[in-house]
């Protein structure tokens, strides 16, 4: 029996809109603040005990980090550090199969932030399978930071 009023019956309900409120598969990266555009915040190491602490990856493969020198003066760099809840413990990550350090650095370009060229930032993406949250450490006052993940 059809209805012609559009109504909804037992045997054909009415599409419900749903909406996802994790990311699920994602091939364009994701900022991790949930604001496309908006900084990470770096902290200090000594500041990381909390499973709250640092960003959700929602078990995403790959993490984009951007680095920005906002005081014109120094090379900078901000350290990944990674929290796995089967662990429950904040501890630095690696690069993928390599005891190196997974660093997101800039060279000093010798002019203020707002003069900087695309070249004068560093933009690096890092495999992360399995780390179920990130956080950056860095000195805070020298360095602005954007991550986002993705699957692809």
């Amino acid at each position: 029996m059809s209805h012609s009023s559009g109504t909804p019956n037992d045997r054909h309900p009415m599409p419900v809109r749903h909406r996802n409120n994790s990311w699920g598969r994602t091939r364009g990266p994701k900022n991790l603040t949930g604001v496309q555009g908006a900084e990470v915040d770096v902290v200090l190491v000594a500041t990381l005990d909390a499973v709250t602490d640092g960003y959700s990856t929602e078990n995403q493969r790959y993490l984009h980090v951007l680095v920005i020198d906002k005081n014109a003066d120094d090379a900078l760099s901000v350290a990944l550090y990674g929290y796995n809840h089967a662990f429950g413990i904040w501890a630095p990550l690696n690069v993928q199969n390599e005891s190196t350090p997974a660093v997101a650095a800039v060279t000093d370009s010798g002019a203020a932030e707002g003069s900087q060229t695309a070249a004068n930032r560093e933009l690096v993406t890092f495999e992360i399978a399995g780390t179920d949250r990130v956080a950056f450490v860095g000195v805070t006052a020298d360095v602005r930071c954007y991550a986002a993940c993705s699957t692809f």
